[in-house]
C-alpha cells in the first residue's frame, strides 16, 4: 500500500526532486522511501553520467557516479550506481530500484535489462570523462553494452582508487561460445594524465583459477583470444572507471602492497552491493 507519509517536498531539496522528477510523488512503501533517501541525502556526491526519461514520464533511468565511494564502509565498493525509477501517475507514487556496479557498461546493461533502450543510455559524445585508450577497449565496452542481458552474470568486483585507479570484475559468461572458459575477469586501468582508460578481458575454466590469478597477479590476463595488455602493462597495473578527475588528496592513503581481493562485504544496503564468492585474500 502507498504510504500515507510526509510528502517528498517536505523531506528533500527541490533540486533533488527535479533531478529525479519526483515532485508531487510519495514513495509506494517504506522500503522505497528508505532506499531513495540515499539518493537525495547524498546528492552532493552523486553525479549523473547518463539519463533517460520515457516520453510518458512513467520511468527514468540514471547512471550516477558516487564520488564518495572511496570512503564507503566496505573496501572496494564500486563507484557507479544504476538507478531505475518508476512512477504511477494515478496514485502519485514512485518505486526505485538500484544497483552498484564497477564498470559503466555493466551499469548501463543493468538498466537496459529493466527496459531502457540501448541508445538512450549511452554516454554523450562530448562527455568530460576518460575516453577508451584503444580500439580494443571500445570493442569490449560495446560488447558488454549490447550483449543479451542474461549473458554476463556479475559474481564479484573490487574497485581501488588509492594510488592507482583500477576496477576488477569477475563474471560468468553464459554465451555458448564461452562454455570452455566461462569465467571472465574484466580489468580496467585508468590513466588520469592521458584522460583515458584501458579495458581487458581474461578467461578461465573455473573460479579457482581466476581466484589464483587475482591473488598472485603474476602475469598478464590470460586472454580469451589474442587480447593482451600493451607491452609492459600487466593486469595488476592501473585503474578503474569512475570518469571523474578526482583530486589527488582523496587518494592520499597509502595502499596495501598486496593485490586487493575482490569484495568480501555482504551488505552495503544503499544501493545493494552483493556478497563475495571468493572470501578473504591469502
Amino acid at each position: 500500500m502507498p504510504l500515507p507519509a510526509t510528502e517528498l517536498s517536505e523531506l528533500y531539496f527541490e533540486d533533488d526532486l527535479a533531478l529525479y522528477r519526483l515532485a508531487g510523488y510519495d514513495a509506494y512503501d517504506e522500503r522505497n522511501q528508505d532506499d531513495f533517501a540515499f539518493f537525495c541525502t547524498n546528492s552532493d556526491v552523486l553525479h549523473p553520467l547518463a539519463t533517460h526519461h520515457t516520453p510518458d514520464g512513467s520511468q527514468s533511468y540514471f547512471v550516477l557516479a558516487d564520488s564518495a565511494a572511496t570512503f564507503a564502509p566496505c573496501p572496494g565498493a564500486a563507484a557507479l550506481v544504476a538507478l531505475h525509477v518508476t512512477r504511477d501517475a494515478e496514485s502519485q507514487t514512485y518505486r526505485a530500484a538500484s544497483e552498484r556496479l564497477p564498470l559503466l557498461a555493466f551499469a548501463q546493461r543493468w538498466l537496459i535489462a529493466r527496459g531502457c533502450p540501448v541508445e538512450a543510455i549511452r554516454m554523450p559524445a562530448d562527455h568530460p570523462f576518460t575516453k577508451p585508450a584503444d580500439a580494443l577497449t571500445a570493442e569490449l565496452e560495446e560488447r558488454l553494452l549490447t550483449s543479451p542481458s542474461q549473458r554476463y552474470e556479475v559474481l564479484d568486483h573490487y574497485t581501488d582508487d588509492h594510488m592507482v585507479l583500477t576496477a576488477t570484475t569477475l563474471v560468468r559468461d553464459h554465451d555458448p561460445g564461452s562454455r570452455h572458459l566461462p569465467f571472465r575477469i574484466f580489468h580496467e586501468d585508468t590513466d588520469l594524465t592521458a584522460h583515458t582508460h584501458t579495458l581487458r578481458e581474461g578467461a578461465w575454466a573455473d573460479v579457482g583459477s581466476a581466484s589464483r590469478w587475482l591473488a598472485e597477479r603474476d602475469g598478464p590476463l590470460p586472454a580469451p583470444h589474442a587480447h593482451q595488455f600493451p607491452p609492459g602493462q600487466s593486469g595488476s597495473a592501473g585503474a578503474r572507471r569512475l570518469r571523474l578527475p578526482w583530486p589527488t588528496d582523496q587518494r592520499s592513503i597509502a595502499p596495501d602492497p598486496r593485490p586487493p581481493p575482490l569484495s568480501t562485504a555482504t551488505d552495503w544496503r544503499r544501493p545493494h552491493r552483493g556478497s563475495s564468492i571468493l572470501g578473504e585474500s591469502h
